[in-house]
């Protein structure tokens, strides 16, 4: 049986190698293309996010997607890379996280979790669940420490608010964290609840505030701070009614949806079956811990409230540590041969749920990866042989290309609004209105040479109650300064009279 076993860990093994390997060929896609480009602009013409670039995302975002696009040159080979690398830290975080279950259920947890991120092709790639994941991962490691000194707990609170400055809603997994400790020190110490709880939070809250605090001094010194306050504070509460179909979810029907999408678990429930059985043979505090910020994390995207795949990212982790229990006892030899077929099966089952991505199998019969690279590929070359120094170009898109094309032509943008999907939803508040007068004023102020208008399905649209598809101060201003020198079906590119 050990045998079996050890010949699928050999499989996965293999197989998680050679897509790994496949993935080098991965262009940037998706919500990399914005975001890369936008950390372009920061480090070539020193623009800061918020000030210079709006953006709703949070500061940690642009710290990671910084470093990253600096240690890369924003070349989509070394991207690859880079995440590879990533994902091999997250690994071995998981495999000395999951060790003290045995080596075997260490090593599944490892390889599967590699396999199912991989399974998400480059749409998953870098996403920011993955990246702040690995901040959690690592917290969880610590926390299953023997003993939870000060500096661990601080060192807990660290990894958190690091996660939490890229998502605030991560910061989840430090409740059950929390629990686990406070019940630790009330157990060995026979304290209070009162002296157990300052014991534990005190420490943990010190380290959270450092990154937090960091980014607030970041901001306050660069002077983005309150343009920063000004999205958050206008903006959040208007993106926050898009669900995960790109559609506007109504007060009225916000929590309806939300129940109604929470059960689903974003079609991931199949991994609750060898989670169970993984459960039920290790009742331990440790899986107890496992177990709670599975259902956390289960949480974290109703949060959002918007249900994107990527926000399972964490859920998928941790059930994915769960199932991998169910093989943890598989070198006992103590258990039945019942007992080591029923683990066998619940294995079996695990990596049955693992499929290779549609992307790999599209490289595997040498066809294109995905749409919008092509048409990113065709915008890039328009802009390579017509760009002159000092021309700026302005992108009406989301993720449907121009970004990328803009990236790989190192092409300067003329306003800071470097997506448009923000003037299309609510468009009859205030705050709207503001951002769409704002940016005509932009265009009128520093016209761009070109403008770029993607029209292709794969630009998300925003639908629903108060949206609209329809800019008529953007159709007059491009009507009367600029003719189109490019008419695709799925594009367009103005060029200034």
């Amino acid at each position: 049986m050990r045998r079996v076993l050890f010949f699928l860990l050999v499989l996965l093994a293999t197989f998680l190698l050679v897509q790994a390997a496949f993935s080098l060929q991965w262009p940037i896609t998706h919500d990399e293309a914005p975001l890369f480009y936008e950390t372009f602009l920061m480090h070539d013409q020193g623009r800061v996010p918020y000030r210079d670039i709006f953006d709703f995302q949070m500061p940690g975002s642009f710290a990671a997607y910084s470093a990253l696009g600096l240690l890369s040159g924003f070349s989509a080979f070394r991207i690859r890379i880079l995440d590879l690398l990533l994902l091999s830290t997250l690994l071995t975080v998981t495999f000395f996280l999951m060790r003290r279950f045995g080596r075997p259920a260490a090593l599944a947890a490892a390889l599967l979790f590699g396999l199912r991120y991989l399974q998400g092709g480059p749409s998953m790639s870098l996403q920011r669940e993955y990246i702040l994941l690995i901040f959690i991962a690592l917290a969880v490691w610590v926390t299953l420490f023997d003993d939870l000194i000060f500096r661990r707990r601080i060192l807990i609170g660290l990894l958190f608010g690091l996660a939490a400055v890229i998502k605030p809603h991560a910061a989840i997994g430090l409740l059950p964290i929390l629990l686990f400790d406070i019940t630790e020190i009330i157990k060995r110490l026979k304290l209070t609840l009162l002296k157990a709880a300052a014991e534990s939070i005190l420490p943990t809250s010190a380290g959270f505030l450092i990154p937090v605090l960091i980014i607030i001094a970041w901001l306050g010194f660069a002077g983005a701070l309150i343009p920063f306050l000004g999205i958050a504070v206008n903006y959040w509460p208007l993106y926050s009614q898009i669900n995960g179909q790109m559609e506007i979810t109504l007060p009225a029907q916000r929590m309806f949806f939300l129940l109604d999408q929470v059960w689903r678990l974003g079609g991931n429930g199949f991994w609750l079956i060898p989670a169970m059985i993984g459960i039920f043979l290790n009742q331990n505090r440790r899986t107890y811990l496992l177990v709670s910020l599975a259902l956390s994390y289960a949480i974290y995207p109703a949060l959002s409230g918007q249900f994107f795949p990527y926000h399972y990212i964490p859920f998928i982790y941790f059930i994915i540590l769960l199932g991998s229990l169910s093989i943890s006892k598989i070198n006992l030899q103590s258990l039945t041969f019942k007992s080591l077929l029923i683990q066998l099966i619940s294995f079996i089952f695990l990596c049955a749920l693992i499929r290779p991505s549609s992307t790999f199998i599209r490289q595997l019969e040498g066809r294109s990866i995905a749409t919008s690279t092509d048409r990113s590929a065709e915008i890039a070359q328009f802009l390579q042989k017509n760009l002159e120094k000092g021309d700026t170009v302005q992108p009406l898109d989301w993720t449907g290309g121009a970004l990328l094309a803009m990236l790989e032509t190192r092409a300067h943008i003329a306003t800071p609004y470097v997506f448009d999907f923000y003037f299309y939803h609510h468009v009859s508040t205030s705050y709207i209105k503001f951002l769409r007068a704002d940016f005509i004023n932009d265009l009128q102020t520093s016209p761009p040479r070109f403008i770029i208008e993607v029209t292709a399905i794969d630009k998300p649209w925003i639908s629903g109650a108060d949206t609209s598809r329809e800019f008529p101060e953007l159709r007059e201003f491009l009507n009367g300064n600029y003719s189109v020198t490019i008419q695709k079906e799925d594009y367009v590119i103005y060029m200034r009279h």
